[in-house]
């Protein structure tokens, strides 16, 4: 196995190589520049996005509306050429789970509007997108010198199975503060990132990247700890 590369991809959970920095970042909703900005700003890091990164809120004043197929063709280049890492979202599950439902039974707009666009692609380039989201990881830790960083969107397992996959995609429920998080943080030592919940919030061991209700994109450093919030 060449090195840099993953040492393992098991049941949707993933286990990154120590030897590098990582810059964390939260629930991007399609903000293609600011993502590109980030990368622009932070170079010689893995980029680990931590899910929802397509769907554009309509409350986002700061952003313009990227194609939700130009986001994930992009994000794939960056994971294929080995420069990120993508964690599944519910966003991006979304779209996995609706993939042959007839148009009259989805609910949400922007899902439908999403599948229009893949609709659009030649056959293989739109199997080429669905096939790598599919097989894209929904938990992730990196270990490092200093401590072991566990990542998932709503939450974090490490065996990933049937009875907790929809915890991990979406968290424990809503209001999200009376489930208490941290109690799903176990290992006091490593430290929990999750996106998800819309406001950035650390607490004991737990650190939420999400800011999308500030419009922001929240980015954690592993080899620095710092987190920002960048627009």
């Amino acid at each position: 196995m060449p090195p840099g590369k993953p040492k393992s991809h098991i049941g949707g959970h993933l286990l990154l190589p120590r030897n590098r920095p990582y810059c964390i970042i939260g629930d991007l909703h399609g903000r293609i520049e600011t993502l590109e900005k980030i990368i622009e700003r932070s170079p010689g890091y893995h980029f680990v996005l931590i899910g929802d990164s397509i769907h554009h809120k309509p409350f986002f004043k700061r952003t313009r509306k990227t194609s939700p197929v130009r986001t994930l063709q992009y994000i794939k280049n960056k994971v294929v050429s080995n420069q990120a890492t993508l964690i599944l979202g519910n966003n991006e599950n979304y779209i996995l789970e609706n993939l042959v439902s007839p148009e009259e039974q989805i609910l949400k707009r922007e899902v439908k509007y999403t599948l229009k666009c893949l609709r659009e692609l030649d056959f293989d380039e739109r199997l080429d997108i669905i096939s790598w989201l599919a097989r894209c990881p929904l938990t992730v830790t990196i270990d490092s010198d200093s401590k072991r960083f566990n990542l998932g969107h709503g939450l974090f397992y490490k065996e990933v199975n049937k009875h907790n996959r929809e915890k991990i995609l979406s968290g424990p429920g809503f209001p999200w503060w009376k489930d208490r998080l941290e109690e799903y943080c176990p290992i006091e030592e490593d430290m929990y990132i999750f996106g998800h919940y819309g406001y950035p919030y650390m607490r004991k061991n737990l650190l939420i990247l999400d800011a999308t209700n500030f419009e922001g994109v929240g980015v954690y450093y592993t080899d620095r700890e710092e987190f920002l919030i960048h627009y």
